[in-house]
């Protein structure tokens, strides 16, 4: 897939010369398709149907609107022979499936290299490996320090699994990307040639998606900026002092995990224990860099700098959505009047955070003030204190649909349903 174009600004495309014939190939009237940023599709209309030749893709998607992990295992029981490739901010993973199972994987992250593989599973010295990378290519360094003397095979065999199951899991627990399939093995050598169960590896990866569903109540994405809080005091982890002492504040989750050279999922696990022990702490913004208003409400001070700006902001939207849908029945009055009545008793919810909460005509709120309440409150709101202010704001969603599905008719209900459990969906 070398072929290129570029979308400028005002729509129109410059393809490269590749993918300029690609396109002449296929000229015609095309709808475009609704996809995540990072995917652009097109669908002939009218259909002609053919075949092309060739490797081909077979399947696209959203990493973040359909499971990997179902679809992996749906081709692992169908025998499929082919690759997988996901497309995602830390980079290129690839992994060949033959008849359903693992025979290879490769990445462009750089703590996915084998040589960093061979250094962190103490299996070979740093000084060992980079003096055997002067005069191999990388794919040949464990091959090179075997016949040195200064790596058992079995040893090397053990550093290449681990490397390929580790790309695996990072593919199946990714939760944004695009994921592409091609319906043949590529002709270049992906990476070493091994041959793992995919069964067991996917049942490795559902118990690290359920501890990544655990750490994504503090950290909600590999995005987010982490900072030092307070010092080590001796009673970290190796692994543990060292991410904290690249927490800088200028360094997403991501950054952070490339720069100790960790795959995302052990730099989450690492950066969890570090915020549950007070040593750091998680924001939306670099540290020293100011929010940017939201919608006009709220400044970037304070709150603003944490993920509670997240959760509010989509709340708030949730919360007009709820009410466009009542407003459009020309239920607003009754729908109105019953939520800020129960907003005023405090009998949604006791939270400090929601003190004076008011809906507006639109169904919106001040979001500053929630964010203010939220700043002061923060001491008192335990370990989690944005998983209570999702929950505080839950409670009043949940009201707010029970008296929207009161007003509403069952279809047009249910449809409400359904955009707010994908607003929703946003914040995980």
């Amino acid at each position: 897939m070398t072929a290129r174009i570029r979308v400028e600004s005002g729509g129109r495309v410059a393809p490269d010369a590749e993918a300029s014939g690609e396109l002449d190939a296929r000229h015609g009237s095309f709808v475009l398709l609704p996809t995540a940023p990072d995917l652009v599709a097109a669908l002939r209309q009218p259909p002609e149907g053919g075949r092309s030749r060739g490797p081909r893709v077979v399947l696209i998607g959203d990493a973040s609107g359909f499971p990997i992990s179902d679809l992996i295992a749906f081709l692992s029981q169908s025998r499929w022979s082919g690759t997988m490739r996901l497309h995602a901010p830390g980079g290129e993973r690839t992994v060949v499936l033959k008849d359903g199972e693992v025979h290879g994987a490769s990445s462009e992250d750089p703590a996915d290299r084998l040589t960093e593989f061979l250094v962190r599973l103490g299996h070979a010295p740093r000084h060992d490996v980079e003096e055997a990378l002067r005069d191999n290519p990388p794919s040949r360094v464990g091959r090179a320090l075997v016949d040195r003397g200064l790596l058992q095979p079995h040893d090397l065999w053990a550093c290449v699994t681990q490397q390929v199951s580790d790309i695996f899991h990072a593919i199946v627990l990714a939760r944004e990307g695009t994921f592409t399939l091609v319906d043949q093995e590529p002709e270049e050598k992906t990476g070493p040639t091994v041959q793992l169960s995919t069964q067991s590896l996917l049942m490795d990866a559902i118990r690290k998606i359920d501890e990544l569903q655990h750490f994504r109540q503090r950290i909600p994405h590999g995005r987010i900026y982490v900072t030092k809080k307070r010092p080590s005091d001796g009673k970290l982890h190796p692994d543990e002092d060292r991410l904290l002492g690249l927490a800088n504040g200028q360094r997403t989750v991501l950054e952070l995990a490339q720069a100790a050279k960790l795959s995302e999922f052990d730099a989450t696990k690492i950066l969890f224990r570090l915020l549950e022990g007070g040593y750091a702490s998680v924001s939306e913004l670099k540290h020293g860099e100011v929010a940017a208003p939201t919608r006009g409400r709220a400044s970037g001070r304070g709150a603003e700098s944490e993920p509670a700006v997240r959760v509010v902001a989509t709340f708030e939207e949730i919360f007009a959505e709820i009410a466009r849908e009542v407003v459009s029945k020309g239920m607003a009055r009754e729908f109105l009047e019953a939520a800020n009545a129960a907003l005023a008793s405090r009998t949604l919810s006791e939270s400090p955070v929601l003190v004076g909460l008011k809906l507006g005509p639109d169904g919106r709120f001040d979001a500053r003030k929630v964010l203010e309440a939220y700043a002061r409150a923060r001491p008192t709101l335990g370990s989690e204190p944005v998983a209570s202010l999702r929950q505080a704001l839950s409670d009043v969603m949940f009201f707010l649909l029970f008296q929207a599905g009161e007003l509403l008719e069952s279809r047009a209900d249910e449809d409400l349903a359904r955009r707010v459990k994908d607003l929703l969906a946003t914040l995980d």
